[in-house]
């Protein structure tokens, strides 16, 4: 993951290719999934906000197909 700090691994040039490709794509999968489960727990919240009744108070009105 990208940091704010330019920090360096001391033993990343020792690496070889292989290593620092798996290296890069552990830090690529795991930025994904961070964001996909931000993405997740804002469109819950979302959901429960109309749900409760919050977002209509903030006035947000959804149709919803129920109820």
């Amino acid at each position: 993951m990208l940091s704010l700090f330019n920090r360096r691994d001391p033993w990343w040039e020792s690496d070889g290719p292989a290593a620092r490709r798996a290296r890069r794509r552990r830090q690529a999968v795991g930025a994904v999934a961070f964001v996909a489960s931000t993405v997740a727990i804002g469109a819950s919240a979302f959901a429960w906000s109309i749900e409760l009744g919050f977002a209509r108070a903030v006035g947000i009105h959804a149709a919803l197909p129920f109820g």
